[in-house]
């Protein structure tokens, strides 16, 4: 893409570019900072894909696919970002092209001149993205190691290919978008050109049609995710998304302006220090920016509503999905004393440095139960004091007082599964039981869901019967010693080794007659999966609040000479600094943390369909912390946008 030079020496046409370049750097950095951002974060997911030791160990493929979904991520939202920034540029620089039409450049002159400008910035972008990429590459694979424990841990490394991958992808999207962005200068004329600045803005109007339109599509989105459980969340998810997205949009485009017209009209606010410049520069403002204000909003909710989601999860994970043991054997018998393996159980976690904070050794009777549509389940019988022990060690389980003569059945269930999905429990006042060949029937106190077992094997889907002392240990004096059963509960510390130790013990005991039940393999293997969606979801959510946090400093910038003109008129009409900074600080604080607040609203219905859909109850608690730490940045980003464009505003 060349075009024919205009007719001065080619180091004047270079300084104009660099001239141009330094003229407009103060609306280029936030572009130059999140493009360079985006570059760095595809770098470092590339410099993983890439890296020879993935390639060569059995790192599961679910991981890799995760990356590349997220580096597709990245590349469709840097399409959208960069087409926005490089038409918020044109647009905010139009005079500017007018004037150079005016001393004689023609339209595909001042094209080239854009296209190299874009170029400059976008080789500048990749190249310090790159550079921080490699710097922090080490760092990244670090936490790449802690979180997947490969067996041959990812050494720091520049791959060529991810270099490679970067420079291309960047380069072919931010010259291709910059082209695009090249068709508006091509078609247009010197005097559309200057007088696009000077054309005066028209009042912003609203619809009431469209207010009301605009709230009823958001209670209609909320009310729906309110009221989803997990089968119909399925279903429901694309109707919330698209009423929530419609209904935000109109919130910023028609009900801002409708609220900020009925506060011009409230005398008293309106003539009151300074807020008649105030609202009168919001009307247009958030009118103006509907679309920019949207976007930040959806944004703000995908982060902090993912972000709380992973974070739920992974304290979820620690307590619902990790077994109530870590370890049982279970073996048969009363007499079969060689398979009481504690001394074998104990010098295996000497060698591979586990520590077994407490063993249990429990006997139970097995037995059937014949629940509601007829089924016969597997059950086991326990006495009330045996139980009250074991729940000391399980957070999450109560203890049980059982009146005498009575029992407890407990159905192997969540308690939130049990009010969410209702599963199968014993629901008679009695219950018969086959004790050493004849019946026996106690009373049923109470029926509830708990896990005290580890579940998803034979063992852990078993029912189980707690019976008063009285009765338990009236029923085994007369149930055969060799068909009792004996559970040795293993509770462990530090998990990192875990997974070897059971390996060795099932090599040791693969010809007993005993078997072994782990409650870590599953939670060790979603734990990592959590951990590295946290990992990967840090950058993205880094990502997404830069892009945030630029479409509203964008916007800003290019506006900054109009506010420039508008404040020094209100200046010379006796405004002082104060109440110039006042006015200022008002109207950024609003653009930047109305989109967060309308923001929080969507997030905390997302977290309460997570609440009916997930059984989550604590979620709301982890979302608090996302939220917060969001808040946290967004100030940060809005002091350092505040000094920057005070600074400009109050130039003389």
């Amino acid at each position: 893409m060349f075009f024919r030079c205009w007719e001065v020496p080619l180091m004047t046409f270079r300084q104009l570019i660099l001239s141009n370049i330094k003229g407009n750097f103060q609306k280029y950095s936030s572009y130059f900072l999140s493009s360079t951002f985006t570059v760095f974060i595809f770098y470092l997911f590339s410099a993983f894909i890439f890296h020879p030791s993935v390639e060569g160990q059995n790192i599961h493929e679910i991981i890799t696919i995760l990356i590349i979904s997220c580096e597709i991520v990245i590349v469709f939202f840097t399409v959208f970002f960069v087409l926005y920034s490089n038409s918020a540029f044109m647009k905010s620089r139009k005079k500017e092209f007018g004037l150079l039409k005016l001393i004689g450049l023609e339209n595909k002159q001042i094209a080239k001149l854009v296209f190299f400008e874009f170029t400059i910035i976008s080789i500048g972008a990749i190249t310090v993205g790159i550079l921080f990429g490699v710097l922090f590459s080490k760092l990244f694979f670090m936490g790449i190691n802690a979180i997947l424990q490969p067996e041959i841990p990812l050494a720091f490394i520049v791959p060529l290919k991810a270099i490679m991958t970067t420079i291309i992808v960047f380069f072919a999207l931010f010259e291709f978008i910059t082209l695009i962005g090249l068709k508006e200068i091509r078609n247009s004329e010197i005097i559309e050109l200057i007088k696009a600045s000077k054309k005066p803005k028209q009042p912003p109007k609203y619809s009431l049609v469209l207010v009301i339109l605009g709230v009823l599509l958001l209670i209609g989105g909320y009310a729906l995710a309110a009221v989803s459980n997990l089968v119909i969340l399925f279903f429901s998810m694309i109707p919330i998304l698209v009423l929530v997205i419609l209904g935000t949009y109109l919130l910023f485009g028609q009900l801002s302006t409708a609220v900020l017209y009925r506060l011009r009209d409230s005398s008293s606010l309106y003539w009151k220090k300074t807020n008649m410049t105030t609202i009168s520069m919001l009307v247009f403002k958030i009118k103006d920016n509907a679309r920019i204000l949207s976007i930040a909003t959806i944004l703000s909710a995908v982060v902090t509503s993912s972000m709380g989601l992973l974070i739920w999860f992974n304290h979820f994970s620690g307590v619902a999905i990790r077994g109530p043991q870590d370890l049982i054997i279970l073996q048969k018998g009363l007499d079969e004393k060689e398979n009481d393996s504690y001394d074998e159980v104990s010098t295996l976690a000497k060698e591979h440095e586990v520590e077994i904070k407490h063993y249990d050794k429990t006997v139970v009777l097995p037995s059937t139960v014949t629940l509601r549509d007829e089924k016969v389940s597997p059950m086991w019988i326990m006495s009330e004091s045996d139980y009250n022990k074991r729940a000391k060690q399980m957070k999450h389980v109560e203890p049980l007082n059982i009146n005498d003569g009575k029992a407890v059945s407990i159905s192997p269930f969540d308690p939130s599964e049990g009010k969410n999905y209702h599963p199968p429990k014993y629901e008679e006042k009695e219950m018969k039981i086959a004790i050493a060949g004849g019946m026996d029937t106690i009373e049923i106190q109470s029926s509830i869901y708990e896990v005290t077992f580890i579940r998803g094997q034979d063992g852990g889907n078993a029912f189980l019967l707690v019976a008063d002392d009285k009765i338990f240990e009236k029923w085994a004096g007369v149930f055969p010693r060799q068909e009792q059963l004996v559970l040795h509960d293993y509770y462990f510390g530090d998990l990192t080794n875990a997974s070897n130790l059971l390996t060795d013990l099932m090599n040791q005991k693969k010809d007993a007659t005993i078997s072994i039940y782990d409650g870590f393999t599953n939670y060790l293997d979603i734990k990592m999966g959590n951990n590295l969606l946290l990992f990967i979801g840090l950058f993205i959510s880094m990502l997404f609040f830069l892009a945030s946090g630029s479409l509203i400093f964008f916007k800003l910038m290019t506006e900054i000479d109009e506010d420039r003109q508008a404040f020094a008129i209100m200046r010379k009409l006796g405004m002082t600094d104060g109440e110039v900074r006042r006015s200022v600080s008002v109207q950024m604080g609003i653009l930047f943390f109305l989109p967060v607040v309308v923001g929080t609203v969507h997030t905390f219905f997302a977290f309460n369909s997570a609440r009916v859909a997930l059984g989550a109850p604590t979620v709301f608690n982890t979302g608090i912390i996302a939220i917060g730490f969001y808040l946290v940045f967004q100030f940060v980003y809005f002091f350092i946008t505040r000094a920057i464009y005070m600074r400009k505003i109050l130039q003389k």
